[in-house]
C-alpha cells in the first residue's frame, strides 16, 4: 500500500471504523490522488531578452487641431539579474506595457489594452529554465497570436511546439513551464460544483506585485492563497493536499445534489437526463480515442530528460579524460625525440673521437716541428699524444655510449649480487610513446560513441517534450470519462432506488458513497497534518525574513510578523497587533513585496521551495509611497539581489529615482513625454 494509504487505515482502525486496505487503496486511486509525496526544489527562472515591433497610432494635439499619427514600435529589452527599472515620468507611455509584453511571452496569456494589443506585429523573447534557453516567437494578427517555441541544447534550436491562436499558445506555454519550473497543477471544485485547474497563468500571476491589488497578501485570488503559499514554501504534501481537497469537495457535492434530488423529486430519472449521461460518457470515451496510448506520459518524458542530462555529463567526463591523455601523448612523444637527438649526438661524438684517435700525426700544424717515430709508437703505452702530450682516450667504442650497470655505484661487498639490468631510456619512452597513442585512440572512439549517445536521448527528450501538451489533454480526457461515467453511475443508481428497509439499513450505494467520503475526509485530515509539519519551521523562516525586509523597506515601527498556513498574517506593528488587513496601503504594499522576496530567499537559502525567483513591480510609488520612500526600497532590493539570486522588474513613473539608484544597463527609461517603446 501507499503511505497515505496505510495512514488512513491506521487512522480508521483506531477510531473502530475499519475498512478494507484494498478499499481504501481504490477510493485513493479513483480520486486521482497522487500515491508519493512531491518535494519542492526550486528551478530559476530568467528573462533575458523581450522583442516587439509593431506601429503605434495616436493622436497628436488637442482639440479640432489633433491630428493621427503613426509611429514605429522597435522595443529590444534585455534585462538582466538583479533590480531592472523601467520607468517614464508621464503615466501611459508604456511602461506597464513592457511587463505586459514579458508575461504575454511567459505565459500565453495577454494583458494589454485591446488598443495597444492591436499595434502589435510581433514579439519575440528569449526565458532561461534553469540556465537552458527557451526562445518564444509569434506573430499577432487582429490580436491572435501565431508562433512556436523552441528549446536550445547543445547548440542547436529544437521546436517543441506550436500555436495558432491564444488557447494554444497559453497551453503549450502551461506544459512546458509548469514540468521545467518543477510546479504542480492545483485542482480545485467550488461548492456550487464548478471544477477547474489552475496551471501555469495563476502561479505566473503571482510572481507580480501590483499597487492597486494588494489583497490577498499572496497570488492573485483568495481562495488559492493557501495552495500557493504551500506550493511557494515547498511543502512536499501541498500536491496531494490539493488533489484529496478537490475531491472530497467532487463527493460532498454529488452527495449533496443526490440527497436534494430525493427530496424534491421522485426516484424516477426522466430518460433525457439518463440520455444526457449516456452522450457525455460517449462524448468522452471518443475523446480519448484520439491519443495514442503509446506517447510517453509525464513521468515518462521526466525520465527521458534525465537519461539526457545523464549522457551529457558521460560525455563531458570522457572528454575531459581525452584532453588529459592526449597532453600525455604530447609529452611523451616530445621527451622521446628528445632522447633520439641526444643519443644521436651521442654516438656522433664517439665517431669522432675514433676517428681522430686513429691518425698518424707526423708534423705540428703551427711550427712544422717533426713528430718522431719513437714519440708515435710512445703513445701505445704511455697513452700520451705524440704531438701535445696531453692523454689519449683510446678505448672509445661508438656503440657504448649507454652507462654500465654500475657506473655510477660505489664499489663494495654489501651491494647485492643480483641487479636488474637497466632499461634503455629510447626504448621505454618509445613503449610509452605507443601506449599513449592507443589509449587515446581508445579514448576518441568511447567520448564518440559517448557523444553519439548524448545526442540521440537528446533527441528523444525534446520529442517527448513536445509530446506533454498531449499527455496532459490525455489526462484531462481521462478525468473527464471519470466524471461522466460517474454521473451516469449516480443517476442510473438512483433510477434503481428503492425506499430502505429501515432507518438503520442504508442501500448498498448510500453506503458505498458514504464510505468514500470518510475515507477522503480521513486522508484531508492526515496530509493536513503532514502538511503542517513540513511547512511550519519553514513558515518561521519566512516570517522572520519578511519582518527583516519590511524594515528595510520602510516600516520602522515593525517588530514581528508571523504568516500562518492559511496565507494570513499577524503583525505587531509599534507594539500594537494587528492583520495584513488592518495596514494602509503604503505598508501592503512593502508587505506584500517583503513576502515574496522572502519566500524566494529561503527557498534558495534552504533549497526548498518552488519560486522562481522572477518577481515584476508594478507603478509602488502609487500607493501612498513618497518617492523618498520609493528611493528606499530601490536601495534596499539591490541589496538583497546581492544576497539572494533574483531577478526584480520594477515599473514606475519615476524615471528620475531610477537613473539615480541603478546603473545604465539596469535601465530601460523614456523622459518628458516620450514613450519607452
Amino acid at each position: 500500500m501507499s503511505t497515505l494509504g496505510d495512514a488512513v487505515v491506521e487512522v480508521l482502525e483506531r477510531r473502530k471504523k475499519v475498512i478494507a486496505k484494498d478499499r481504501v487503496e481504490t477510493i485513493l486511486t479513483d480520486a486521482a490522488v497522487s500515491s508519493t509525496a512531491s518535494a519542492g526544489v526550486p528551478a530559476q527562472l530568467r528573462i533575458r531578452r523581450v522583442h516587439v515591433s509593431g506601429t503605434r497610432e495616436f493622436q497628436q494635439g488637442e482639440g479640432e487641431d489633433a491630428t493621427d499619427v503613426t509611429a514605429p514600435i522597435d522595443l529590444n529589452w534585455t534585462p538582466l539579474d538583479g533590480v531592472n527599472g523601467v520607468g517614464s515620468e508621464r503615466n501611459l507611455r508604456g511602461k506597464s506595457s513592457v511587463v505586459h509584453f514579458a508575461t504575454w511571452a511567459l505565459t500565453g496569456r495577454s494583458h494589454l489594452q485591446a488598443d495597444v494589443e492591436s499595434w502589435i506585429d510581433h514579439v519575440s523573447a528569449e526565458l532561461l529554465v534553469d540556465g537552458v534557453p527557451l526562445f518564444v516567437e509569434f506573430d499577432v494578427a487582429d490580436g491572435v497570436p501565431t508562433g512556436s517555441i523552441e528549446v536550445e541544447s547543445g547548440g542547436r534550436r529544437t521546436q517543441i511546439g506550436n500555436f495558432s491562436d491564444g488557447n494554444e499558445f497559453e497551453s503549450l506555454m502551461g506544459s512546458v513551464m509548469l514540468g521545467r519550473l518543477r510546479l504542480d497543477p492545483i485542482p480545485t471544485f467550488s461548492k456550487d460544483g464548478i471544477s477547474h485547474t489552475h496551471t501555469w497563468p495563476t502561479y505566473a500571476s503571482s510572481l507580480t506585485v501590483r499597487a492597486d491589488q494588494l489583497d490577498p497578501i499572496l497570488g492573485p485570488d483568495i481562495h488559492l492563497k493557501t495552495k500557493i503559499l504551500q506550493m511557494f514554501v515547498g511543502t512536499s504534501w501541498a500536491s496531494m493536499d490539493a488533489q484529496i481537497t478537490r475531491a472530497l469537495n467532487v463527493s460532498l457535492f454529488e452527495r449533496g445534489e443526490q440527497e436534494q434530488r430525493v427530496r424534491t423529486t421522485s426516484t424516477r430519472v426522466p430518460s433525457s437526463a439518463l440520455g444526457d449521461a449516456e452522450d457525455r460518457v460517449a462524448r468522452a470515451l471518443d475523446a480519448l480515442t484520439l491519443f495514442d496510448p503509446d506517447e510517453p506520459d509525464v513521468d515518462a518524458v521526466y525520465d527521458l530528460a534525465a537519461r539526457a542530462s545523464e549522457r551529457a555529463r558521460e560525455a563531458r567526463e570522457l572528454e575531459l579524460q581525452l584532453m588529459a591523455a592526449g597532453a600525455a601523448f604530447t609529452q611523451a612523444r616530445s621527451q622521446l625525440r628528445a632522447e633520439q637527438h641526444r643519443k644521436r649526438a651521442v654516438e656522433e661524438t664517439a665517431v669522432a673521437q675514433a676517428l681522430f684517435n686513429g691518425m698518424k700525426p707526423t708534423a705540428c700544424p703551427r711550427c712544422a716541428s717533426t713528430v718522431t717515430v719513437e714519440a708515435y709508437e710512445a703513445e701505445v703505452t704511455d697513452h700520451n699524444c705524440s704531438l701535445c702530450h696531453n692523454t689519449l682516450h683510446l678505448d672509445v667504442a661508438v656503440a657504448s655510449n649507454a652507462p654500465t650497470p654500475h657506473e655510477h655505484e660505489p664499489a663494495g661487498d654489501d651491494l647485492d649480487d643480483e641487479v636488474e639490468d637497466p632499461q634503455d631510456p629510447l626504448a621505454a619512452l618509445t613503449e610509452a610513446v605507443t601506449e599513449a597513442d592507443a589509449a587515446v585512440s581508445k579514448l576518441r572512439e568511447d567520448y564518440q560513441a559517448a557523444e553519439s549517445a548524448r545526442v540521440n536521448a537528446e533527441a528523444e527528450a525534446n520529442t517527448a517534450r513536445a509530446s506533454l501538451d498531449r499527455a496532459r489533454a490525455r489526462t484531462a480526457a481521462t478525468q473527464e470519462l471519470i466524471a461522466a461515467q460517474a454521473t451516469l453511475d449516480a443517476l442510473e443508481g438512483l433510477e434503481r432506488q428503492v425506499e430502505p428497509e429501515g432507518p438503520d439499513e442504508p442501500d448498498a450505494e448510500t453506503s458505498e458513497r458514504d464510505e468514500k467520503i470518510l475515507v477522503l475526509e480521513t486522508a484531508s485530515e492526515v496530509v493536513k497534518g503532514w502538511v503542517k509539519r513540513d511547512q511550519d519551521p519553514m513558515l518561521l523562516k519566512v516570517s522572520e525574513a519578511i519582518a527583516d525586509l519590511a524594515r528595510r523597506f520602510g516600516v520602522s515601527t515593525l517588530e514581528s510578523v508571523s504568516i500562518k498556513g492559511n496565507g494570513n498574517m499577524d503583525i505587531v506593528k509599534g507594539g500594537v497587533k494587528a492583520t495584513y488587513s488592518a495596514l494602509t496601503h503604503g505598508e501592503k504594499l512593502r508587505i506584500k513585496l517583503s513576502t515574496a522576496i522572502a519566500l524566494i530567499q529561503v527557498g534558495f537559502r534552504d533549497n526548498v521551495g518552488r519560486h522562481p525567483g522572477l518577481l515584476f513591480v508594478d507603478s509602488p510609488a502609487a500607493e501612498e509611497i513618497p518617492e523618498s520612500v520609493l528611493r528606499t526600497m530601490l536601495e534596499a532590493m539591490i541589496e538583497v539581489a546581492a544576497e539572494t539570486e533574483l531577478q526584480i522588474v520594477v515599473a514606475t513613473t519615476h524615471a528620475a529615482t531610477l537613473s539615480d539608484v541603478l546603473d545604465a544597463d539596469h535601465l530601460l527609461v523614456a523622459t518628458g513625454d516620450d514613450y519607452v517603446w
